[in-house]
Protein backbone atom coordinates (compact mmCIF):
# COMPACT_ATOMS: atom_id res chain seq x y z
CA UNK A 1 0.00 0.00 0.00
CA UNK A 2 2.79 2.42 0.93
CA UNK A 3 4.55 1.56 -2.31
CA UNK A 4 1.40 2.38 -4.24
CA UNK A 5 1.01 5.74 -2.46
CA UNK A 6 4.63 6.67 -3.14
CA UNK A 7 4.26 5.67 -6.76
CA UNK A 8 1.10 7.76 -7.06
CA UNK A 9 2.77 10.80 -5.48
CA UNK A 10 5.81 10.67 -7.75
CA UNK A 11 3.56 10.16 -10.78
CA UNK A 12 1.30 13.09 -10.01
CA UNK A 13 4.07 15.59 -9.08
CA UNK A 14 5.18 16.32 -12.66
CA UNK A 15 1.57 16.98 -13.56
CA UNK A 16 1.12 19.42 -10.70
CA UNK A 17 4.48 21.12 -11.32
CA UNK A 18 4.28 24.58 -12.78
CA UNK A 19 5.10 24.86 -16.48
CA UNK A 20 7.84 27.52 -16.78
CA UNK A 21 6.44 28.64 -20.14
CA UNK A 22 2.93 29.26 -18.81
CA UNK A 23 2.18 33.01 -19.29
CA UNK A 24 1.17 35.15 -16.34
CA UNK A 25 -2.52 35.77 -15.91
CA UNK A 26 -2.87 39.46 -15.25
CA UNK A 27 -6.53 39.78 -16.13
CA UNK A 28 -7.49 41.77 -13.00
CA UNK A 29 -5.93 44.38 -10.68
CA UNK A 30 -5.98 41.78 -7.86
CA UNK A 31 -3.88 39.23 -9.79
CA UNK A 32 -1.44 41.90 -11.02
CA UNK A 33 -0.79 43.31 -7.53
CA UNK A 34 -0.59 39.80 -6.03
CA UNK A 35 1.98 38.64 -8.63
CA UNK A 36 3.98 41.83 -8.15
CA UNK A 37 4.09 41.77 -4.34
CA UNK A 38 4.72 38.02 -4.02
CA UNK A 39 7.46 38.08 -6.65
CA UNK A 40 9.19 41.02 -4.96
CA UNK A 41 8.92 39.36 -1.52
CA UNK A 42 10.58 36.26 -2.97
CA UNK A 43 13.23 38.51 -4.53
CA UNK A 44 13.98 40.06 -1.10
CA UNK A 45 14.31 36.58 0.40
CA UNK A 46 16.79 35.82 -2.36
CA UNK A 47 18.81 38.90 -1.39
CA UNK A 48 18.93 37.80 2.23
CA UNK A 49 19.86 34.19 1.42
CA UNK A 50 21.84 34.85 -1.76
CA UNK A 51 19.56 32.44 -3.63
CA UNK A 52 19.88 32.89 -7.39
CA UNK A 53 16.55 31.23 -8.20
CA UNK A 54 14.64 33.53 -5.86
CA UNK A 55 16.46 36.57 -7.24
CA UNK A 56 15.12 35.75 -10.71
CA UNK A 57 11.56 36.28 -9.45
CA UNK A 58 12.00 40.02 -9.97
CA UNK A 59 11.53 39.32 -13.69
CA UNK A 60 7.92 38.36 -12.96
CA UNK A 61 7.42 41.64 -11.15
CA UNK A 62 8.84 43.56 -14.12
CA UNK A 63 6.19 41.93 -16.36
CA UNK A 64 3.57 43.68 -14.24
CA UNK A 65 4.89 47.08 -15.37
CA UNK A 66 3.99 49.07 -18.50
CA UNK A 67 7.47 49.96 -19.83
CA UNK A 68 6.30 51.13 -23.25
CA UNK A 69 7.50 54.71 -22.66
CA UNK A 70 11.06 53.56 -21.97
CA UNK A 71 13.69 52.97 -24.63
CA UNK A 72 14.00 49.26 -25.54
CA UNK A 73 17.72 49.51 -24.77
CA UNK A 74 17.14 50.23 -21.08
CA UNK A 75 13.89 48.42 -20.33
CA UNK A 76 15.52 45.39 -18.77
CA UNK A 77 17.69 47.25 -16.25
CA UNK A 78 15.33 50.16 -15.63
CA UNK A 79 12.41 47.77 -15.19
CA UNK A 80 14.14 46.05 -12.25
CA UNK A 81 15.00 49.39 -10.68
CA UNK A 82 11.44 50.68 -11.03
CA UNK A 83 10.04 47.46 -9.54
CA UNK A 84 12.31 47.95 -6.48
CA UNK A 85 11.21 51.59 -6.03
CA UNK A 86 7.51 50.65 -6.30
CA UNK A 87 7.89 47.82 -3.78
CA UNK A 88 9.70 50.12 -1.33
CA UNK A 89 6.90 52.68 -1.74
CA UNK A 90 3.92 50.29 -1.46
CA UNK A 91 5.25 48.58 1.68
CA UNK A 92 5.29 52.00 3.40
CA UNK A 93 1.79 53.15 2.44
CA UNK A 94 -0.44 50.15 1.73
CA UNK A 95 -0.83 46.53 2.80
CA UNK A 96 -3.64 44.55 1.11
CA UNK A 97 -5.75 42.00 2.93
CA UNK A 98 -4.28 38.55 3.22
CA UNK A 99 -6.61 37.18 0.56
CA UNK A 100 -6.45 40.41 -1.55
CA UNK A 101 -10.24 40.64 -1.33
CA UNK A 102 -10.10 44.45 -1.12
CA UNK A 103 -8.85 44.63 -4.72
CA UNK A 104 -11.19 44.22 -7.71
CA UNK A 105 -11.23 40.82 -9.41
CA UNK A 106 -12.54 39.91 -12.84
CA UNK A 107 -15.62 37.81 -13.50
CA UNK A 108 -14.12 34.85 -15.28
CA UNK A 109 -12.13 36.40 -18.12
CA UNK A 110 -14.20 39.60 -18.20
CA UNK A 111 -12.77 42.56 -16.20
CA UNK A 112 -15.27 44.54 -14.11
CA UNK A 113 -13.02 47.64 -13.95
CA UNK A 114 -10.45 49.14 -16.32
CA UNK A 115 -8.53 51.11 -13.72
CA UNK A 116 -7.69 50.73 -10.04
CA UNK A 117 -5.66 53.09 -7.85
CA UNK A 118 -4.06 52.23 -4.51
CA UNK A 119 -6.09 54.27 -1.99
CA UNK A 120 -4.84 57.81 -1.34
CA UNK A 121 -2.03 57.51 -3.93
CA UNK A 122 -1.36 58.00 -7.64
CA UNK A 123 -0.11 54.44 -8.09
CA UNK A 124 -2.41 53.08 -10.79
CA UNK A 125 -3.02 49.64 -12.23
CA UNK A 126 -4.52 50.08 -15.69
CA UNK A 127 -6.13 47.82 -18.30
CA UNK A 128 -3.71 47.66 -21.22
CA UNK A 129 -6.20 46.40 -23.81
CA UNK A 130 -9.69 47.81 -24.36
CA UNK A 131 -11.03 44.52 -25.65
CA UNK A 132 -13.22 42.45 -23.35
CA UNK A 133 -11.15 39.29 -23.53
CA UNK A 134 -7.45 38.47 -23.14
CA UNK A 135 -6.87 41.79 -21.39
CA UNK A 136 -3.97 42.47 -19.04
CA UNK A 137 -3.63 44.89 -16.13
CA UNK A 138 -0.27 46.53 -15.45
CA UNK A 139 1.08 49.43 -13.45
CA UNK A 140 0.48 52.40 -15.77
CA UNK A 141 3.30 54.08 -17.69
CA UNK A 142 2.78 57.28 -15.62
CA UNK A 143 3.29 55.25 -12.44
CA UNK A 144 6.43 53.68 -13.91
CA UNK A 145 7.95 57.05 -14.82
CA UNK A 146 7.20 58.47 -11.34
CA UNK A 147 8.41 55.43 -9.37
CA UNK A 148 11.56 57.12 -8.09
CA UNK A 149 9.60 60.26 -7.21
CA UNK A 150 7.13 58.17 -5.18
CA UNK A 151 10.02 56.50 -3.39
CA UNK A 152 11.71 59.85 -2.65
CA UNK A 153 8.53 61.14 -1.01
CA UNK A 154 7.92 58.05 1.12
CA UNK A 155 11.41 56.73 1.97
CA UNK A 156 11.36 58.43 5.38
CA UNK A 157 8.24 56.45 6.38
CA UNK A 158 8.58 53.12 8.23
CA UNK A 159 7.48 49.84 6.69
CA UNK A 160 3.88 48.89 7.53
CA UNK A 161 3.07 45.88 9.65
CA UNK A 162 2.55 42.66 7.70
CA UNK A 163 4.25 44.17 4.66
CA UNK A 164 7.20 42.59 2.88
CA UNK A 165 9.57 45.19 4.40
CA UNK A 166 10.58 46.64 1.05
CA UNK A 167 12.93 45.14 -1.57
CA UNK A 168 16.25 45.43 0.25
CA UNK A 169 17.06 48.82 -1.26
CA UNK A 170 19.50 50.85 0.83
CA UNK A 171 19.70 53.97 -1.31
CA UNK A 172 22.17 55.00 -4.01
CA UNK A 173 25.43 56.84 -3.44
CA UNK A 174 23.88 60.14 -4.49
CA UNK A 175 21.17 59.79 -1.84
CA UNK A 176 23.72 58.97 0.82
CA UNK A 177 26.55 61.37 -0.03
CA UNK A 178 25.31 64.31 -2.14
CA UNK A 179 24.13 67.48 -0.37
CA UNK A 180 20.50 68.38 -0.76
CA UNK A 181 21.12 71.47 -2.91
CA UNK A 182 22.75 69.30 -5.60
CA UNK A 183 19.64 67.13 -5.74
CA UNK A 184 17.40 70.04 -6.70
CA UNK A 185 16.00 69.87 -10.21
CA UNK A 186 16.54 72.48 -12.94
CA UNK A 187 14.76 71.94 -16.29
CA UNK A 188 13.95 68.36 -15.30
CA UNK A 189 17.53 67.48 -14.34
CA UNK A 190 19.21 67.59 -10.96
CA UNK A 191 22.04 70.06 -10.41
CA UNK A 192 24.68 67.38 -9.86
CA UNK A 193 23.73 65.82 -13.21
CA UNK A 194 24.11 69.21 -14.94
CA UNK A 195 27.56 69.54 -13.42
CA UNK A 196 28.46 66.01 -14.46
CA UNK A 197 27.15 66.66 -18.00
CA UNK A 198 29.39 69.73 -18.39
CA UNK A 199 32.41 67.83 -17.03
CA UNK A 200 31.66 64.92 -19.36
CA UNK A 201 31.35 67.30 -22.33
CA UNK A 202 34.71 68.93 -21.59
CA UNK A 203 36.36 65.55 -21.03
CA UNK A 204 34.98 64.25 -24.32
CA UNK A 205 36.40 67.25 -26.23
CA UNK A 206 39.77 66.65 -24.59
CA UNK A 207 39.60 62.97 -25.62
CA UNK A 208 38.87 64.07 -29.19
CA UNK A 209 42.08 66.09 -29.43
CA UNK A 210 44.01 63.35 -27.64
CA UNK A 211 42.76 60.81 -30.19
CA UNK A 212 43.70 63.17 -33.02
CA UNK A 213 47.27 63.31 -31.68
CA UNK A 214 47.30 59.52 -31.48
CA UNK A 215 46.25 59.19 -35.13
CA UNK A 216 48.87 61.74 -36.14
CA UNK A 217 51.53 59.75 -34.30
CA UNK A 218 50.43 56.58 -36.10
CA UNK A 219 50.69 58.45 -39.43
CA UNK A 220 54.24 59.60 -38.69
CA UNK A 221 55.21 56.07 -37.68
CA UNK A 222 53.69 54.54 -40.83
CA UNK A 223 55.52 57.01 -43.08
CA UNK A 224 58.71 55.17 -42.29
CA UNK A 225 57.39 52.29 -44.41
CA UNK A 226 57.10 54.64 -47.42
CA UNK A 227 53.55 53.67 -48.44
CA UNK A 228 51.78 56.05 -50.83
CA UNK A 229 48.39 55.51 -49.18
CA UNK A 230 49.45 56.52 -45.66
CA UNK A 231 48.06 60.03 -45.89
CA UNK A 232 44.77 58.95 -47.46
CA UNK A 233 44.16 56.20 -44.91
CA UNK A 234 44.93 58.70 -42.14
CA UNK A 235 42.37 61.17 -43.57
CA UNK A 236 39.77 58.40 -43.92
CA UNK A 237 39.90 57.31 -40.27
CA UNK A 238 41.01 60.51 -38.55
CA UNK A 239 38.04 62.56 -39.77
CA UNK A 240 35.51 60.26 -38.12
CA UNK A 241 37.50 58.09 -35.72
CA UNK A 242 38.46 61.04 -33.55
CA UNK A 243 34.77 61.81 -32.99
CA UNK A 244 33.78 58.26 -32.14
CA UNK A 245 35.99 58.14 -29.05
CA UNK A 246 34.28 61.05 -27.21
CA UNK A 247 30.82 59.87 -28.29
CA UNK A 248 31.54 56.39 -26.92
CA UNK A 249 32.71 58.04 -23.68
CA UNK A 250 29.50 60.10 -23.52
CA UNK A 251 27.38 56.98 -24.02
CA UNK A 252 29.18 55.30 -21.10
CA UNK A 253 28.73 58.29 -18.81
CA UNK A 254 25.06 58.61 -19.80
CA UNK A 255 24.24 55.03 -18.79
CA UNK A 256 26.42 55.21 -15.68
CA UNK A 257 25.12 58.56 -14.46
CA UNK A 258 21.63 57.37 -13.57
CA UNK A 259 19.84 60.00 -15.67
CA UNK A 260 16.22 58.96 -16.08
CA UNK A 261 13.03 59.84 -17.85
CA UNK A 262 12.82 62.42 -20.62
CA UNK A 263 16.33 63.76 -19.96
CA UNK A 264 17.79 60.33 -20.63
CA UNK A 265 15.75 59.95 -23.81
CA UNK A 266 16.81 63.39 -25.11
CA UNK A 267 20.53 62.83 -24.46
CA UNK A 268 20.32 59.32 -25.87
CA UNK A 269 18.67 60.54 -29.09
CA UNK A 270 21.22 63.36 -29.48
CA UNK A 271 24.11 60.93 -29.19
CA UNK A 272 22.50 58.53 -31.65
CA UNK A 273 22.00 61.35 -34.15
CA UNK A 274 25.69 62.30 -33.77
CA UNK A 275 26.67 58.67 -34.37
CA UNK A 276 24.47 58.65 -37.47
CA UNK A 277 26.10 61.80 -38.92
CA UNK A 278 29.58 60.43 -38.22
CA UNK A 279 28.74 57.07 -39.79
CA UNK A 280 27.31 58.77 -42.89
CA UNK A 281 30.44 60.92 -43.17
CA UNK A 282 32.61 57.82 -42.82
CA UNK A 283 30.87 55.88 -45.61
CA UNK A 284 31.02 58.99 -47.82
CA UNK A 285 34.78 59.29 -47.26
CA UNK A 286 35.09 55.52 -47.75
CA UNK A 287 33.49 55.79 -51.20
CA UNK A 288 35.94 58.57 -52.13
CA UNK A 289 38.81 56.40 -50.89
CA UNK A 290 37.68 53.40 -52.96
CA UNK A 291 37.33 55.53 -56.11
CA UNK A 292 40.78 57.03 -55.50
CA UNK A 293 42.30 53.54 -55.39
CA UNK A 294 40.38 52.61 -58.55
CA UNK A 295 41.59 55.71 -60.39
CA UNK A 296 45.16 55.03 -59.31
CA UNK A 297 45.04 51.51 -60.74
CA UNK A 298 43.32 52.61 -63.95
CA UNK A 299 45.98 55.28 -64.57
CA UNK A 300 48.48 52.48 -65.20
CA UNK A 301 46.29 51.02 -67.98
CA UNK A 302 44.32 53.94 -69.50
CA UNK A 303 40.93 53.15 -71.00
CA UNK A 304 38.86 55.98 -72.53
CA UNK A 305 35.56 54.25 -71.77
CA UNK A 306 36.41 53.66 -68.11
CA UNK A 307 37.66 57.24 -67.82
CA UNK A 308 34.25 58.37 -69.05
CA UNK A 309 32.39 56.18 -66.56
CA UNK A 310 34.52 56.82 -63.45
CA UNK A 311 32.38 59.87 -62.43
CA UNK A 312 29.21 57.76 -62.77
CA UNK A 313 30.74 54.93 -60.75
CA UNK A 314 31.90 57.38 -58.08
CA UNK A 315 28.49 59.03 -57.74
CA UNK A 316 26.61 55.72 -57.74
CA UNK A 317 28.89 54.22 -55.07
CA UNK A 318 28.58 57.31 -52.88
CA UNK A 319 24.79 57.38 -53.20
CA UNK A 320 24.53 53.68 -52.29
CA UNK A 321 26.85 53.90 -49.28
CA UNK A 322 25.39 57.16 -47.97
CA UNK A 323 21.84 55.78 -48.40
CA UNK A 324 22.86 52.68 -46.45
CA UNK A 325 24.36 54.87 -43.72
CA UNK A 326 21.17 56.96 -43.49
CA UNK A 327 18.95 53.87 -43.26
CA UNK A 328 21.11 52.32 -40.55
CA UNK A 329 21.13 55.61 -38.63
CA UNK A 330 17.33 55.86 -38.84
CA UNK A 331 17.00 52.24 -37.70
CA UNK A 332 19.30 53.02 -34.76
CA UNK A 333 16.86 55.73 -33.66
CA UNK A 334 14.14 53.08 -33.31
CA UNK A 335 12.25 53.96 -36.50
CA UNK A 336 11.01 51.02 -38.58
CA UNK A 337 12.95 51.42 -41.82
CA UNK A 338 10.85 48.80 -43.66
CA UNK A 339 7.67 50.80 -43.10
CA UNK A 340 9.45 53.98 -44.12
CA UNK A 341 10.68 52.40 -47.36
CA UNK A 342 7.21 51.09 -48.09
CA UNK A 343 5.85 54.62 -47.76
CA UNK A 344 8.58 56.04 -49.99
CA UNK A 345 7.98 53.29 -52.55
CA UNK A 346 4.82 54.99 -53.90
CA UNK A 347 6.66 58.28 -54.40
CA UNK A 348 9.61 56.43 -55.86
CA UNK A 349 7.33 54.72 -58.38
CA UNK A 350 5.93 58.06 -59.54
CA UNK A 351 9.43 59.50 -59.81
CA UNK A 352 10.65 56.45 -61.75
CA UNK A 353 7.78 56.78 -64.25
CA UNK A 354 8.54 60.47 -64.73
CA UNK A 355 12.25 59.83 -65.22
CA UNK A 356 12.05 56.56 -67.15
CA UNK A 357 13.92 57.96 -70.17
CA UNK A 358 16.73 59.26 -67.99
CA UNK A 359 16.91 55.94 -66.16
CA UNK A 360 16.93 54.06 -69.49
CA UNK A 361 19.87 56.17 -70.68
CA UNK A 362 21.76 55.56 -67.45
CA UNK A 363 21.24 51.80 -67.77
CA UNK A 364 22.29 52.09 -71.40
CA UNK A 365 25.50 53.76 -70.24
CA UNK A 366 26.07 50.89 -67.85
CA UNK A 367 25.53 48.35 -70.64
CA UNK A 368 28.03 50.17 -72.89
CA UNK A 369 30.54 50.10 -70.05
CA UNK A 370 30.04 46.37 -69.40
CA UNK A 371 29.72 45.18 -73.00
CA UNK A 372 32.15 47.67 -74.62
CA UNK A 373 30.96 47.41 -78.23
CA UNK A 374 33.24 50.33 -79.15
CA UNK A 375 35.67 52.82 -77.67
CA UNK A 376 36.66 56.41 -78.26
CA UNK A 377 37.92 57.09 -81.85
CA UNK A 378 36.40 53.87 -83.24
CA UNK A 379 34.79 54.06 -86.69
CA UNK A 380 31.23 52.75 -86.30
CA UNK A 381 28.03 52.43 -88.32
CA UNK A 382 24.87 52.50 -86.22
CA UNK A 383 21.26 53.16 -87.18
CA UNK A 384 22.15 55.02 -90.36
CA UNK A 385 24.87 57.07 -88.64
CA UNK A 386 28.49 56.52 -89.64
CA UNK A 387 31.49 58.26 -88.16
CA UNK A 388 34.06 58.33 -85.39
CA UNK A 389 33.08 57.99 -81.71
CA UNK A 390 34.05 61.24 -80.07
CA UNK A 391 32.53 60.97 -76.58
CA UNK A 392 30.62 58.45 -74.45
CA UNK A 393 28.56 60.38 -71.89
CA UNK A 394 26.18 59.40 -69.12
CA UNK A 395 23.12 60.22 -71.24
CA UNK A 396 24.26 59.95 -74.85
CA UNK A 397 27.06 58.91 -77.19
CA UNK A 398 28.41 61.52 -79.64
CA UNK A 399 29.57 60.48 -83.11
CA UNK A 400 31.52 62.79 -85.44
CA UNK A 401 30.30 62.01 -88.98
CA UNK A 402 32.43 62.24 -92.12
CA UNK A 403 30.60 65.51 -92.86
CA UNK A 404 32.14 66.81 -89.61
CA UNK A 405 28.73 67.09 -87.97
CA UNK A 406 28.20 65.82 -84.42
CA UNK A 407 25.34 63.36 -83.84
CA UNK A 408 24.16 62.67 -80.26
CA UNK A 409 22.51 59.27 -79.83
CA UNK A 410 20.76 58.42 -76.50
CA UNK A 411 22.50 55.54 -74.78
CA UNK A 412 19.21 53.66 -74.42
CA UNK A 413 19.10 53.48 -78.24
CA UNK A 414 22.79 52.65 -78.51
CA UNK A 415 22.39 49.71 -76.11
CA UNK A 416 19.61 48.23 -78.30
CA UNK A 417 21.09 48.97 -81.75
CA UNK A 418 23.06 46.85 -84.18
CA UNK A 419 26.53 48.38 -84.14
CA UNK A 420 28.98 47.75 -86.97
CA UNK A 421 32.37 48.57 -85.45
CA UNK A 422 34.61 49.20 -88.43
CA UNK A 423 37.46 50.00 -86.05
CA UNK A 424 37.61 46.36 -84.89
CA UNK A 425 38.18 44.94 -88.37
CA UNK A 426 41.12 42.57 -88.56
CA UNK A 427 41.43 43.33 -92.30
CA UNK A 428 39.94 45.84 -94.72
CA UNK A 429 38.14 44.33 -97.69
CA UNK A 430 38.38 45.65 -101.25
CA UNK A 431 36.12 44.29 -103.99
CA UNK A 432 36.64 46.08 -107.34
CA UNK A 433 35.45 45.38 -110.87
CA UNK A 434 37.47 46.40 -113.96
CA UNK A 435 35.93 46.56 -117.43
CA UNK A 436 38.22 45.97 -120.44
CA UNK A 437 37.27 46.17 -124.10
CA UNK A 438 35.75 43.24 -125.97
CA UNK A 439 38.57 43.17 -128.50
CA UNK A 440 41.05 42.04 -125.82
CA UNK A 441 42.46 38.64 -126.70
CA UNK A 442 42.40 35.73 -124.22
CA UNK A 443 46.19 35.82 -124.01
CA UNK A 444 46.09 39.48 -122.99
CA UNK A 445 43.34 38.77 -120.50
CA UNK A 446 45.41 36.07 -118.78
CA UNK A 447 48.50 38.26 -118.88
CA UNK A 448 46.47 41.07 -117.34
CA UNK A 449 45.19 38.77 -114.58
CA UNK A 450 48.69 37.46 -113.84
CA UNK A 451 50.07 40.98 -113.69
CA UNK A 452 47.35 42.11 -111.25
CA UNK A 453 48.04 39.08 -109.09
CA UNK A 454 51.77 39.88 -109.00
CA UNK A 455 51.08 43.48 -108.08
CA UNK A 456 48.96 42.32 -105.13
CA UNK A 457 51.51 39.69 -104.09
CA UNK A 458 54.27 42.25 -103.99
CA UNK A 459 52.37 44.69 -101.78
CA UNK A 460 53.34 44.23 -98.11
CA UNK A 461 49.88 45.21 -96.78
CA UNK A 462 47.86 42.75 -98.86
CA UNK A 463 46.80 39.55 -97.04
CA UNK A 464 48.25 36.89 -99.34
CA UNK A 465 45.79 34.11 -98.48
CA UNK A 466 42.81 36.24 -99.51
CA UNK A 467 43.80 37.35 -103.03
CA UNK A 468 41.19 36.55 -105.69
CA UNK A 469 41.55 37.84 -109.28
CA UNK A 470 39.54 36.53 -112.21
CA UNK A 471 37.55 37.14 -115.39
CA UNK A 472 34.03 37.11 -114.01
CA UNK A 473 31.46 38.30 -116.52
CA UNK A 474 30.52 39.84 -119.85
CA UNK A 475 29.38 43.36 -119.22
CA UNK A 476 27.26 45.67 -121.32
CA UNK A 477 30.28 47.55 -122.59
CA UNK A 478 33.25 45.35 -121.69
CA UNK A 479 34.72 42.24 -120.15
CA UNK A 480 34.48 42.26 -116.34
CA UNK A 481 37.60 41.52 -114.27
CA UNK A 482 37.02 41.14 -110.51
CA UNK A 483 39.68 41.93 -107.86
CA UNK A 484 38.93 40.80 -104.29
CA UNK A 485 41.60 41.23 -101.64
CA UNK A 486 42.14 42.34 -98.02
CA UNK A 487 44.50 44.98 -96.65
CA UNK A 488 46.18 44.63 -93.28
CA UNK A 489 46.30 48.33 -92.34
CA UNK A 490 45.33 50.07 -89.09
CA UNK A 491 43.44 53.10 -90.36
CA UNK A 492 41.36 54.50 -93.18
CA UNK A 493 43.96 56.94 -94.49
CA UNK A 494 46.52 54.19 -94.93
CA UNK A 495 43.92 52.01 -96.62
CA UNK A 496 43.19 54.71 -99.19
CA UNK A 497 46.88 55.32 -99.88
CA UNK A 498 47.62 51.60 -100.32
CA UNK A 499 44.69 51.11 -102.72
CA UNK A 500 45.84 54.15 -104.66
CA UNK A 501 49.29 52.65 -105.23
CA UNK A 502 47.79 49.29 -106.29
CA UNK A 503 45.38 50.89 -108.77
CA UNK A 504 48.13 53.09 -110.26
CA UNK A 505 50.25 49.99 -110.87
CA UNK A 506 47.30 48.27 -112.57
CA UNK A 507 46.92 51.22 -114.96
CA UNK A 508 50.64 51.02 -115.76
CA UNK A 509 50.29 47.25 -116.32
CA UNK A 510 47.38 47.72 -118.74
CA UNK A 511 49.34 50.25 -120.76
CA UNK A 512 52.38 47.95 -120.85
CA UNK A 513 50.56 44.95 -122.33
CA UNK A 514 48.10 46.86 -124.50
CA UNK A 515 44.91 46.32 -122.54
CA UNK A 516 42.29 49.03 -122.90
CA UNK A 517 39.68 49.82 -120.31
CA UNK A 518 36.12 49.91 -121.58
CA UNK A 519 33.73 52.69 -120.86
CA UNK A 520 29.95 52.71 -121.21
CA UNK A 521 29.00 53.04 -124.90
CA UNK A 522 25.88 52.54 -127.03
CA UNK A 523 25.79 51.52 -130.70
CA UNK A 524 22.74 52.41 -132.85
CA UNK A 525 22.22 49.83 -135.56
CA UNK A 526 19.89 50.72 -138.50
CA UNK A 527 18.68 47.68 -140.39
CA UNK A 528 19.17 47.97 -144.15
CA UNK A 529 16.20 48.00 -146.46
CA UNK A 530 15.15 44.60 -147.86
CA UNK A 531 15.69 45.61 -151.48
CA UNK A 532 19.21 46.76 -150.61
CA UNK A 533 20.27 43.66 -148.65
CA UNK A 534 23.66 42.41 -149.79
CA UNK A 535 23.99 39.03 -151.39
CA UNK A 536 25.28 36.09 -149.37
CA UNK A 537 28.98 36.52 -148.68
CA UNK A 538 31.21 34.11 -150.47
CA UNK A 539 33.32 33.50 -147.39
CA UNK A 540 30.35 32.61 -145.19
CA UNK A 541 31.03 29.32 -143.41
CA UNK A 542 28.82 26.44 -144.19
CA UNK A 543 27.33 24.15 -141.59
CA UNK A 544 30.13 21.61 -141.84
CA UNK A 545 32.77 24.26 -141.38
CA UNK A 546 31.02 25.50 -138.20
CA UNK A 547 30.94 21.99 -136.87
CA UNK A 548 34.64 21.56 -137.46
CA UNK A 549 35.45 24.79 -135.63
CA UNK A 550 33.38 23.79 -132.61
CA UNK A 551 35.13 20.42 -132.40
CA UNK A 552 38.45 22.20 -132.06
CA UNK A 553 37.30 23.31 -128.53
CA UNK A 554 36.53 19.75 -127.42
CA UNK A 555 39.01 17.53 -125.60
CA UNK A 556 42.19 17.20 -127.60
CA UNK A 557 41.15 19.99 -129.97
CA UNK A 558 43.64 22.56 -131.25
CA UNK A 559 41.77 25.44 -129.63
CA UNK A 560 40.83 23.63 -126.41
CA UNK A 561 42.50 25.35 -123.44
CA UNK A 562 40.42 24.44 -120.34
CA UNK A 563 43.23 25.66 -118.05
CA UNK A 564 43.68 28.95 -119.84
CA UNK A 565 46.52 30.13 -121.98
CA UNK A 566 49.11 28.99 -119.42
CA UNK A 567 50.04 32.53 -118.37
CA UNK A 568 47.80 33.08 -115.30
CA UNK A 569 47.77 30.82 -112.24
CA UNK A 570 45.18 31.65 -109.52
CA UNK A 571 46.61 32.72 -106.17
CA UNK A 572 44.83 29.96 -104.23
CA UNK A 573 46.63 27.33 -106.29
CA UNK A 574 49.95 28.95 -105.51
CA UNK A 575 49.12 28.84 -101.81
CA UNK A 576 48.16 25.16 -102.08
CA UNK A 577 51.56 24.46 -103.54
CA UNK A 578 53.26 26.44 -100.71
CA UNK A 579 50.88 26.01 -97.71
CA UNK A 580 53.15 27.71 -95.20
CA UNK A 581 53.28 30.95 -97.13
CA UNK A 582 51.46 33.95 -95.69
CA UNK A 583 49.56 34.40 -92.44
CA UNK A 584 46.49 36.48 -91.62
CA UNK A 585 47.44 39.35 -89.38
CA UNK A 586 45.25 41.15 -86.88
CA UNK A 587 45.19 44.91 -86.76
Amino acid sequence: MKTFILFFIFSILPILAENPLTPLKLNSPRKTLKVFLESMNTYKEGLDSNDEEKLKKIQLAVKCLDLSDLSPLIRKDKGKEIAIFLKETIDRIYVPRKDYSDIPESQGEIPIVVRWVIPDTEITILLQDNSEYNSEFRFSSETVLQAFEFYSKTKHLPYLKNSGKGAGYSGSWKENFLPEWMKESILGLEIWLWIGTVISLITGIFLKYLTNLLFYGILKLSQKFDTEWNGKIYQLFSKNGTYMVPIAYWFITLYASGIEGNAFLIFNIILKILVGFIFIGFVSNLSDFIIEIYKERRSKTPDPIEDQFIPLIAKTLKILLVSLGILLSIQNLGINVISLLAGLGIGGLALALAAKDTAANLFGSLMIYLDRPFKIDDHIIMGGVEGRVEEIGLRSTRVRTWNDSLVSIPNSIVANSNIDNMGLRRMRRTNTYLSITYDTSPIKIEAFLEGIKNILKRNEYVVQERIVVGFQNFGDSGLIIQMHFYLNVPEWNMEMHTKEKIFMEIITLAAAIGVSFAFPTSTLHIETFPEKKPNKSSNELEFQEFLEKVKEFSEGGLLAKPNGQGIYKPRYKEIQETPTQGQVKNV
